[in-house]
Order: structure tokens, then C-alpha cells, then sequence
């Protein structure tokens, strides 16, 4: 049972509508751990890049950008949010920089192990407080909650950021990911209590 903390909540903080607070964000995943395997660790982005190419980076390619750390709110779609939560890593941003797309391009296929996918919008995915998490708290991942690297999208639900992902593509059109395609929202907007697709 997860914990509600509501009444702890300062009076000049405010939660997405449907959310409640809890002490500390569960663990959640669907399907089970992957197991690490530093030397077969490749960050793919690929689709319609500007170049046309697939650009593939390992984990110290990924590192050596600059370091970001983020303070967000934690918001699952099930109705729990945690909040103060500090991701380290490097920003999205960098890497769509690193890798761009076509001029025309809107939508952005996360991938992950297994797998899993979540579709976003490129504007959410390049925004300045989305971070590929390799730290939570000052601490290393742990393989639960996404380790090496999770994404980290603070004004979207949790399911939007993939832990273990592995890249993303950028798309001439709509895929849905995983939940998406379970009947949960392209968006996903935290604040906006875009859960569902008939919200669309």
C-alpha cells in the first residue's frame, strides 16, 4: 500500500489535479529487471534525423556532456506524486542537439529495454528539465529504478520517462508506445490530467 503524506504538503506547493502525495515514489516497472551489461550499452537516435543517419553513442559518450542535476516532482498517471525528487545526468537536449532532427519533426519515439516505448512530443522531450537520470538523490541508479540511465520528463506522468532507455526515433507521423497504445494519452501532460486517449 503506498503511503499518503497529503497533509504534509506546504501550503504554497500544489499537486497536478488526481494526485496525492506520498512519502517516497514506489518502485514500478512492468516486466522484469534487465540485467546490466556495460559493454553492450548503446544509446541509439535514429527515424527522420536531419542527416538521415542512425547515430549510435556508448555510455562515456553520453557522459562526457555536461552534467545537469534537476529538482521535479515525481507524477504517476495511478494518482501518487512524490515530490523534490534530484535526477542527475545530462539534459535530453544535448543529445537532440548531438543528433537532430528534420525541421518537420514533432513526435519522438522513446525506446527501452524489452522493448518499451513511449511516444512524446519533441518540444516536451528537448525541454530545458528533461534529464537522461543516471543519478537519484546523489546515489547511482540502482537497476530498479532504471539504472544506468532513465529519462526524466518532470511535467508529463512517470511513464513518459523509460527507465533503461535506450535511445529514441524521430517520427513522420504517430506511433504509439506502449501505454499509448493501451489506451493512455500521446501527451500525457501531468497538470493538464491527460491520462487517456479519448481525452485527445
Amino acid at each position: 500500500m503506498i503511503e499518503d503524506v497529503s497533509e504534509r504538503l506546504p501550503a504554497d506547493r500544489h499537486l497536478p489535479p488526481g494526485q496525492h502525495l506520498v512519502g517516497q515514489a514506489p518502485v514500478m516497472h512492468y516486466g522484469p529487471v534487465p540485467r546490466r551489461r556495460p559493454e553492450r550499452w548503446r544509446f541509439t537516435v535514429g527515424g527522420a534525423t536531419e542527416d538521415g543517419a542512425e547515430h549510435d553513442f556508448n555510455l562515456e559518450q553520453l557522459l562526457g556532456l555536461p552534467p545537469v542535476t534537476v529538482v521535479a516532482d515525481l507524477h504517476c498517471a495511478t494518482g501518487w506524486s512524490s515530490v523534490d525528487e534530484h535526477w542527475s545526468g545530462v539534459s535530453a537536449r544535448e543529445v537532440v542537439e548531438l543528433a537532430p532532427p528534420r525541421a518537420d519533426i514533432e513526435l519522438v519515439l522513446v525506446f527501452a529495454e524489452y522493448g518499451y516505448s513511449a511516444t512524446l512530443r519533441l518540444e516536451d522531450l528537448a525541454s530545458p528539465r528533461s534529464v537522461l537520470a543516471t543519478h537519484h538523490d546523489g546515489a547511482p541508479l540502482s537497476d530498479e529504478r532504471g539504472g544506468p540511465m532513465r529519462l526524466i520528463v518532470p511535467h508529463l506522468y512517470s511513464w513518459k520517462g523509460p527507465k533503461w532507455v535506450r535511445g529514441w526515433n524521430y517520427l513522420t507521423g504517430v506511433e504509439r508506445g506502449f501505454w499509448e497504445d493501451r489506451g493512455y494519452h500521446l501527451r500525457g501532460d501531468a497538470w493538464r490530467e491527460e491520462r487517456y486517449s479519448y481525452q485527445e
